[in-house]
């Protein structure tokens, strides 16, 4: 029987100095060492330039390592970063493919996911608030094949009555305010479907009897009506508390855990993936560099450290929100470790307010930043020089020239 290929789907950003041919150059390289060219896009800036370039492999193995190797070889380039890679069997579906990671921890999660998404049974995703459960149950419900839509609900967020209305709907005139022409529950709108209920475990004990039944019949009933209903649903749930300790404490009902506790899947937190930590800020920073319009930014060697060595309580959603925050902040096209800022250092800077004259953290980076600007137009001999020491580019500088009238 024939195994199947070993596919590598990844990002690159060539960091390069400009020259003509360089792109022609890089194409031919990358298409002699195997690798299928499948996107590429061109940021410039003043201080460098950037090529993003999306590729694929066949071989078996050796490829994802050789990239450097082949890349290295093209005259002028600066530097190559992975923005994602992924390793996925030969028709692996594009959910998982999403799911960026190099790590053992998110690989082994990943091969336990594809299999869950072969079958019908209810998956639990458990893991820390932030570390993607929702990315990995889309993967599941894109992987399984399923015809019907993904819909996730957010059990904490709605109190029991609205909860049993969305889950279950309401016949005609159930109830003062309802719908003259009643209406379905998201069990019937996700038929043929895939329902993720997220933070299962925040759902009130009454209800839990409701859901138990639901699942163990395949069958509802809407509020005020009479007749079952048969569903034909994927159930996911996910929940970031311990529910074996709620069940000991009386607050989750029993056999709605061992209901729904058939095959639990374990999210990795990021610190027990610190490989991919890199990986995820490229991705990110990548994803809001094709929105600039001032050329793409990068992260300092600095930058990575400080991220490295970080204890990352929010995840995968914390770094997200550190990435986009010195994005924002940082107006140069490599980002240093000062704007690389974490919840605690936004609240230590929010209690020296008075420190900095009552100033909030923005207007107190752009004063400093206005002076630096002024001081470094005084000491060049011309607008495009001054962009040029400053690292950002020339469209760039003429904006900040005219917001801070200098």
């Amino acid at each position: 029987m024939r195994q199947p290929e070993t596919k590598e789907i990844f990002t690159i950003q060539i960091r390069f100095s400009d020259r003509v041919g360089f792109i022609a150059d890089i194409s031919t390289a990358l298409a002699a060492g195997g690798y299928n060219i499948t996107s590429m896009e061109l940021h410039k800036s003043q201080s460098f330039s950037s090529l993003y370039v999306g590729l694929s492999h066949d071989k078996n193995s050796g490829s994802f390592a050789e990239i450097y190797s082949v890349v290295k070889k093209v005259p002028d380039v600066q530097d190559i970063q992975t923005v994602t890679e992924t390793h996925t069997e030969e028709g692996l579906s594009a959910g998982f493919e999403s799911i960026i990671g190099v790590s053992k921890a998110i690989k082994d999660t990943i091969k336990t996911a594809i299999k869950a998404a072969a079958t019908d049974v209810i998956v639990t995703l458990r893991g820390e608030s932030g570390t993607g459960k929702e990315v990995f149950a889309k993967a599941i419900h894109t992987k399984s094949g399923r015809k019907g839509i993904f819909i996730p609900v957010n059990c904490a967020a709605l109190p029991e009555s609205l909860l049993e209305t969305e889950l279950f709907g309401y016949e005609a005139g159930s109830f003062t305010g309802a719908d003259k022409q009643g209406k379905p529950g998201l069990f019937e709108v996700a038929k043929n479907g895939t329902l993720f209920l997220d933070e299962i475990a925040d759902i009130p004990m009454n209800m839990q009897g409701k859901l138990l039944r639901a699942l163990q019949e395949q069958k509802v009933r809407r509020i005020g009506g009479t007749k079952e209903l048969d569903t034909d649903v994927r159930i996911i749930t996910a929940t970031n508390r311990n529910i074996e300790e709620m069940v000991q404490s009386g607050l989750f009902r029993e056999d709605l855990y061992f209901r729904i506790n058939l095959l639990p899947i374990f999210v990795p937190s990021l610190n027990e993936r610190q490989e991919d930590i890199k990986l995820l800020a490229n991705h990110f920073l990548s994803n809001l560099n094709i929105k600039r319009h001032e050329g793409a930014q990068i992260l300092c060697d600095e930058s990575y450290e400080k991220l490295l060595s970080h204890k990352w309580k929010g995840n995968v959603r914390e770094l997200k929100n550190v990435i986009e925050r010195a994005a924002i902040l940082c107006d140069s096209n490599i980002i240093s470790s000062e704007f690389i800022l974490f919840a605690s250092d936004i609240s230590k800077v929010m209690q020296k307010q008075d420190i900095l004259g009552g100033k909030t953290l923005k207007l107190h980076m752009e004063n400093t930043e206005r002076g630096i600007i002024k001081e470094t137009l005084k000491n060049t001999t011309s607008i495009r020089q001054a962009a040029l020491k400053l690292g950002i580019s020339h469209v760039a500088l003429l904006n900040k020239i005219k917001k801070y009238n200098l």
